[in-house]
């Protein structure tokens, strides 16, 4: 009889994760591979590794896993002052403090020491969002989605990672780029940068049909492995080219399966941010929540285009409105399907603004009598 995988010596939450994607005995992890593993749990590949060698071990008997310390990598010493002094790995910020509190509910960062503020209309480069995270940037027209992502990018080569931008609309375009990096330098008090420095950090992947960015989901993984510097990615728009309300439900299916592979294979596998926007679709429901079409609809709501089939329990997803009418300012709010943030609370709203370089900003606070 196979043993449980409550036997393996595993952090609570990857034996919470292995439960709770049928891996109930060992013999069910056989033929599962390290990368495979490491998506499907939102674990690192070293962790799925890890689960595999005590499969195996658990699997060939107790003369093997008395033996299997002795194949096993010894653990290495590193030197205090190393630790100490270590670099903290690239973060990545909206330039809006406001959004960056917000993401920070989630986040594994609680604060980050080296966030400044700029100079310009409320403009903060600080940061929430690091490599593993996944998050979802969706809205209607006008929201400040790809203003959000062009931002993260900004700021990421700004720091020294790579990123890679996938533009399915065509509107990250290098001029674009170009003047909201200079806008960002500009923002800075002794910029150690300049806009050529930041423009060859970011790669950009212009992908103009749907059969192009299926074949884009197919190889990505390849790309990263292959460009291992990059640290970010930016989907700008994910939704773009699978909005056909004529696709059949298999065929849906099978695509969001792809995008969820590739962008948890992006995360977990490649140490990768992604960042995702997605436009936004009408539902039709019933008095009673049910699916309903126009006529016999009692209530329509805005959605994400995609819906929750390629994200994970794990994806932050940031909801991005204008006010109503005659407040220009723009809001967000977060939320993953499960209770991972701070407290298990879901965190206030933030609201933010876009600046005349098309920027992420705070709303500057109103003036007060003291002010000349």
């Amino acid at each position: 009889m196979s043993a449980p995988t409550s036997q393996l010596s595993v952090p609570h939450a990857v034996r919470l994760a292995l439960a709770e994607n049928g891996y109930r005995v060992v013999s069910d992890l056989e033929g599962a591979t390290a990368s495979d593993l490491a998506v499907e749990l939102g674990v690192g590949i070293q962790q799925a590794e890890d689960v595999l060698k005590q499969v195996t071990g658990l699997a060939a008997g107790p003369s093997s896993q008395a033996a299997a310390p002795a194949h096993q990598s010894p653990a290495r010493p590193q030197r205090a002052s190393d630790l100490l002094h270590a670099g903290p790995g690239p973060v990545f910020s909206t330039l809006s403090g406001a959004l960056d509190d917000l993401l920070a509910h989630y986040s594994p960062l609680h604060t980050d020491p080296h966030s400044r503020n700029l100079k310009g209309k409320g403009r903060v480069l600080g940061g929430a969002v690091v490599p593993g995270m996944v998050v979802e940037f969706s809205g209607p027209p006008g929201a400040g989605k790809s203003a959000v992502g062009l931002s993260m990018a900004l700021s990421g080569a700004l720091g020294g990672a790579e990123v890679l931008v996938i533009d399915t609309e065509g509107g990250v375009t290098p001029e674009r780029i170009s003047a909201a990096a200079a806008s960002l330098l500009k923002s800075l008090t002794e910029p150690d940068k300049g806009v050529e420095d930041i423009l060859q950090k970011i790669h950009v992947m212009r992908v103009a049909t749907q059969v192009q960015m299926v074949a884009v989901l197919h190889t990505l993984d390849a790309w990263l492995e292959a460009h291992p510097v990059v640290k970010l990615l930016v989907i700008d728009t994910l939704s773009y080219h699978f909005r056909q309300p004529s696709m059949d439900l298999s065929a849906r299916k099978r695509i969001m399966d792809l995008i969820k592979q590739a962008v948890g294979k992006a995360a977990t596998v490649r140490g990768c941010a992604v960042v995702a926007t997605c436009q936004m679709a009408t539902k039709f429901l019933t008095a009673d929540n049910k699916n309903a079409n126009f006529e016999t609809a009692a209530r329509a709501v805005l959605m994400p285009a995609l819906g929750e089939a390629w994200t994970t329990e794990r994806t932050v997803q940031v909801a991005l409105f204008r006010g109503r009418a005659g407040d220009d300012l723009r809001y967000a709010h977060a939320s993953t399907t499960s209770a991972t943030g701070r407290g298990n609370k879901d965190p206030p709203w933030a609201s933010f603004d876009i600046d005349t370089s098309g920027l992420p900003c705070d709303i500057p606070p109103p003036p007060t009598d003291n002010d000349p």
